[in-house]
């Protein structure tokens, strides 16, 4: 794997600035010009932190899923609703997209999102996108099964999709590509884990089968996956925390880089980082987008403290837990807030790693 050194980074989503936001809001057909305005200012943002690698800010997404249907052909929009949950109790809804045809491949991620920052920015690039399985819940009895009675059969073409995009995007200059998991942490969702006491083993299929959307990278290519607890306006919906999890997801997990959620008590401890492969980096997302209060620098330094006494700090990193904005809606913080955020991450990372 790639000899990766970075020591901050943040995890892919910006918040829509107004006018881009509005647009979005109100249905504006055309949003090229206002896209092309919005990464160009998260690239200069990106860059005034000290940030060393950068990326478009997923500024001509809806969702954080969206390259899968901006390539690809044979979802349905509008699938099925889903509830999210804020710590305060609060819930919010919307829709998901079910697989309704055979799929079929109708343009290519370079031209849709990367070939303009790749154009723009002055420093590496990274590029996200969602792992194949989290598809798998848009696999839908009744409707799903007219064109893939197998859902594995259907899994495995969209897997070969994406696997075509991460090479072209590779081919094109882009020089790190993520993965975005956020259904890994969902052990207790019946929906996913149908045979309860099989989660371990299919949550080590699950991980097997993404790792192969990145097959026949050149080596040069930085490779992660940010295991997510879901990201809706502030919002979250898992509750498992990565010691149930971790010795399975993190031997298996064969990426450059594991960008992990640590903001909360919901991830539990980092006991489960011993798992950890020795050729990974353990990017700990220790500071919080869902909420506009700062953190401490000094906070932040001896909580690396603690997850050091269980992997060295040379395998460690520092990130936000996950995007500022998930949705085009964004989480309910300023762009202020964002950039407090983002230069308290990166002023810790060379406290830290100086």
């Amino acid at each position: 794997m790639a000899d990766v050194t970075i020591r901050a980074e943040t995890v892919g989503s910006f918040l829509r600035p107004p006018l881009l936001r509005d647009a979005m809001e109100i249905g504006v057909t055309d949003l090229r010009p206002l896209q092309d305005q919005a990464v160009l200012e998260v690239l200069e943002l990106q860059r005034s932190v000290g940030l060393p690698v950068v990326g478009d800010g997923e500024m001509r997404r809806r969702i954080w899923h969206g390259p899968v249907l901006d390539v690809t052909d044979g979802f349905d929009p509008e699938g099925f609703t889903r509830t999210w949950t804020s710590d305060d109790g609060r819930t919010a809804s919307h829709t998901s997209p079910v697989v309704a045809s055979r799929l079929t491949e109708r343009g290519s991620l370079v031209d849709v999102e990367a070939g303009f920052v790749l154009t723009h920015a002055d420093r590496p690039v990274k590029v996200t996108l969602p792992v194949p399985t989290n598809f798998l819940s848009y696999w839908t009895a009744g409707v799903s099964d007219r064109a893939y009675p197998d859902p594995q059969e259907f899994l495995d073409d969209l897997v070969a999709i994406m696997n075509r995009q991460a090479r072209a995007l590779a081919d094109a200059g882009v020089r790190y590509l993520q993965l975005d998991a956020p259904k890994y942490t969902f052990l207790d969702n019946r929906r996913l884990f149908p045979d309860p006491e099989r989660w371990q083993e299919r949550l080590a299929e699950y991980v097997r089968t993404d790792r192969r959307v990145f097959d026949g990278l050149p080596d040069e290519v930085v490779t992660g996956i940010h295991i997510c607890r879901g990201n809706y306006r502030s919002m979250y919906e898992s509750t498992v925390p990565y010691d149930e999890m971790g010795e399975v997801l993190f031997s298996e997990a064969r990426y450059d880089r594991l960008l992990l959620e640590y903001d909360d008590a919901r991830a539990g401890g980092f006991g489960a980082l011993r798992h950890v492969r020795p050729d990974s980096t353990a990017v700990l997302g220790l500071v919080t987008t869902k909420h506009p209060e700062p953190e401490s620098v000094d906070d932040l330094r001896r909580r690396i403290d603690e997850a050091a006494s269980v992997l060295p700090l040379g395998q460690l990193a520092l990130s936000p837990q996950c995007g500022f904005a998930s949705t085009w809606e964004g989480n309910e913080l300023s762009a202020d807030d964002q950039r407090r955020k983002l230069e308290t991450v990166v002023r810790t990372a060379e406290l830290v790693w100086s």
